[in-house]
């Protein structure tokens, strides 16, 4: 039977720790904005010089965030691949790691990820409203009970089976996703397949010759979201610019559509297929005709945002500015073909997604029970396996 220790976070796990760069040198950078919610692994996707401030981490640590609404949207996860092993981030992250002898570092990362972990943190928030982060020294002091290094690890490795195949799930719907848009630019870019045939000369440069110059708004209806009414009830995701924002009630869309920012976040376009409500920052393209989807999403994934970003306080983008952008336009059984091609891909992508919702359903299902010690060991290990 499993030994129970009961104590202050800092004297189970490492809070912060120490670790050392130099003043002027370039490490691996994590902003929070890299982070996805309730999604383990998170990778380094830039490099800056280090002068003194930010948390410092090395891989294999979690990262922890402490600000509004980031720790309320779960944005929970543990570094890995960094380049020489060391890398620093936000000055918003808590670092966490195993303690030696005491604690698994991976059992951390699921110690800190649980709900009841994650609800007493909001509960240590101060300051002003908009801008509350949890307090250090509470944070650090709040009694916690974990079992023996060997249950631990059981745990961790348990849990952990199942966010490997949620990764490589998500790694293989990157690389679908990249052979579309490859095609895509063999097609509408270098014009790989139509090279034999006439070109003439556009505003956009030379073009096939039945090919048009048109705007976005010959592809899509361009429309913005909405506020939603009620907020964290329901179970239809809410979308902002930079994706997944919370959940609601209602659903405004049931349909595919693509949702990109309006204000603030700018740049990111989200291809959603499932209930949905798209928040008043973003701005929602449903393909006029339905082979248009992956030919609009393409395009969409290829515009230049920053061309039509204005806004004095926030970067911001308008219906008519998206409407209006250039789109070199092929006909219409081309757009058909090319659709036929690669849904194919997003099919199986879609496939992924819901492989690993049900994957992250049976995890959130066994966390808490293991953390507390509900739920048997070895009978988790074989439910598990199963499903993997």
């Amino acid at each position: 039977m499993s030994k129970w220790i009961e104590g202050k976070l800092k004297d189970l796990v490492e809070v912060n720790p120490t670790v050392k760069l130099r003043k002027g040198e370039i490490y691996p950078f994590v902003s929070m904005d890299v982070i996805q919610p309730f999604y383990k692994p998170v990778e380094a996707k830039e490099e800056r010089e280090f002068k003194s401030g930010g948390a410092k981490f090395e891989n294999g640590d979690t990262l922890f965030a402490r600000i509004t609404p980031c720790l309320e949207n779960g944005k929970i996860a543990q570094v890995k691949n960094l380049k020489n092993g060391k890398g620093f981030g936000s000055t918003e992250f808590i670092v966490l790691r195993g303690k030696e002898g005491i604690t698994d570092t991976d059992f951390v990362y699921y110690l800190v990820t649980n709900k009841s972990f994650r609800e007493n943190a909001e509960r240590l928030m101060v300051g002003t409203s908009g801008r509350q982060r949890v307090d250090k020294q509470q944070f650090e002091d709040q009694i916690i009970s974990i079992p023996d290094l060997e249950t631990q690890k059981r745990i961790s490795s348990i849990l952990g089976s199942i966010d490997r195949k949620i990764e490589l799930n998500v790694e293989m719907n990157k690389t679908l996703e990249e052979m579309a848009m490859t095609l895509y630019k063999h097609w509408f870019v270098d014009f790989g397949p139509f090279q034999d045939g006439e070109f003439v000369g556009s505003e956009s440069g030379v073009i096939p010759n039945n090919w048009k110059i048109g705007q976005v708004k010959d592809l899509a209806k361009v429309s913005s979201g909405k506020r939603p009414k009620i907020k964290d009830i329901g179970e239809y995701p809410i979308f902002g610019g930079g994706g997944p924002m919370g959940v609601t009630n209602e659903y405004l869309y049931n349909e595919p559509i693509f949702i990109t920012g309006r204000v603030g976040t700018i740049g990111k376009v989200f291809r959603v297929s499932k209930p949905c409500w798209p928040s008043d920052n973003s701005l929602v393209l449903i393909p006029l005709k339905a082979y248009y989807y992956s030919f609009l999403y393409a395009v969409l994934k290829n515009i230049d945002f920053s061309l039509i970003t204005g806004g004095s306080t926030q970067p911001l983008i308008t219906q008519t500015s998206l409407k209006s952008i250039k789109v070199i336009i092929p006909p219409e059984e081309t757009i058909e073909q090319y659709n036929k091609q690669v849904l194919t891909y997003y099919s199986l992508i879609d496939k992924n997604d819901n492989i690993n919702k049900q994957l992250s359903e049976i995890r959130d299902y066994l966390l808490p029970r293991l953390l507390s010690g509900e739920i048997d060991l070895s009978q988790a290990e074989k439910q598990v396996e199963e499903v993997l």
